[in-house]
């Protein structure tokens, strides 16, 4: 065999294996293509899937926004109506059955912080919960302690706790001239100091 023989076999040899080599080429890049495709469809219905939720999570906030609107709205009016109810009963100690809000029991033509105060303890003292005591009067707020304070904030639960801390706001702002209680007692798990107003 002469030098051009061999040279042209080996030209077509390596011809060969590169044609062979760029057929295992395509093949790969195919099915690395069809992978690439199946994650595209996998992401676009997954994608589709989200955008559905996105649609349905925004119908319902439009829902509670309108719901949210229509609560406030009738807090507000039964605010009113509960400022209203004890303009007209004027003067009075407020007190409450177990788990009630209070109501007025007694009220006074005329009266002072200290007497509704008095008539108030007079009436947790009877059902043995803490004393309120009055420690001043600045502006439209009234100042009190109660004491002992532990048993408000951990054994009257947090209803009777929010009860007790509503009976003596009320009797206190029922008179003209306070709008407001801030109280004073160590935080504990049912009720917390600070201020409050009807």
């Amino acid at each position: 065999m002469t030098t051009s023989w061999r040279l042209l076999l080996a030209c077509l040899a390596v011809v060969a294996c590169q044609a062979g080599c760029d057929n295992q080429k395509v093949d790969s890049l195919r099915h690395e293509l069809d992978q690439r495709e199946s994650i595209i469809q996998s992401l676009e219905a997954q994608n589709a899937r989200i955008a559905q939720r996105c649609q349905q999570l925004e119908s319902e906030l439009t829902d509670l926004r309108a719901e949210q609107d229509n609560l406030t709205a009738q807090n507000e009016e039964l605010a009113q109506w509960s400022r209203r109810l004890a303009q007209r009963f004027g003067p009075s100690v407020w007190y409450f059955a177990e788990g009630e809000k209070p109501l007025p029991v007694k009220s006074y033509d005329h009266a002072n912080p200290t007497t509704l105060l008095a008539e108030l303890n007079r009436r947790f003292g009877q059902s043995k919960l803490p004393r309120a005591d009055l420690i001043k009067i600045e502006g439209n707020v009234a100042y009190v302690r109660i004491a002992p304070d532990q048993q408000l904030t951990q054994t009257m639960g947090t209803t009777g706790a929010t009860s007790y801390l509503q009976a003596v706001t009320y009797t206190l702002t029922s008179l003209s001239g306070i709008d407001a209680v801030d109280f004073d007692f160590d935080p504990g798990d049912h009720a917390m100091p600070g201020r409050y107003s009807r």
